[in-house]
């Protein structure tokens, strides 16, 4: 079997990336990155540190993170910040490597988001409203340069396990 050597997990908060991450590079035996450890990592700041900042501040390192991660060599599994998908740029490279959008419906985006940890400032500020215009705004840009969307169930392992199979048969 070949695999693409770069899979890029796109979606909105809460939609399980690092949860499926995890479970197809450990699936694949490819390394995984976690926007949020390693974004981290990469920028010395801590989790907290991270959170702290503002939306602006915080987009800006996203996107310069994710550039980062798709310059690594590969193989490698990475979740992407929902945030850089409104970069033309970043459109371009994750358009160039497998891309998969983890569609799941707005409201249960909105549910599964929590604030305090990086990323969820802005339900600070503006609460549920920030979310879903987020969302009509960003699923079209996640469907444009997907080279898979799935509509994510109830079940990571099963999700994986489709996730799995369509690299298997795409490749």
């Amino acid at each position: 079997m070949t695999t693409p050597k770069k899979v890029i997990l796109l979606g909105p908060m809460g939609a399980g990336k690092s949860t499926l991450g995890r479970i197809l590079a450990r699936e694949l035996n490819w390394p995984y990155i976690d926007n949020d450890l390693d974004m981290a990592t990469q920028t010395g700041l801590t989790i907290e540190q991270l959170s702290a900042l503002s939306v602006p501040e915080l987009h800006k390192i996203e996107a310069e993170f994710i550039l980062r991660v798709l310059a690594q060599d590969a193989p490698l599994i990475s979740g992407a910040a929902a945030s850089v998908i409104e970069s033309e740029e970043i459109q371009s490279k994750l358009a160039s490597v497998y891309s998969v959008y983890l569609s799941i419906p707005v409201e249960m985006a909105i549910q599964r988001a929590s604030v305090g940890t990086v990323g969820r400032q802005a339900l600070d500020e503006a609460g549920v409203q920030i979310l879903r215009d987020r969302y009509a705004k960003r699923d079209p840009l996640y469907r444009k340069v997907a080279s898979l969307v799935i509509d994510l169930s109830d079940s990571p392992e099963n999700d994986a396990k489709k996730i799995l199979q369509t690299l298997k048969n795409d490749h």
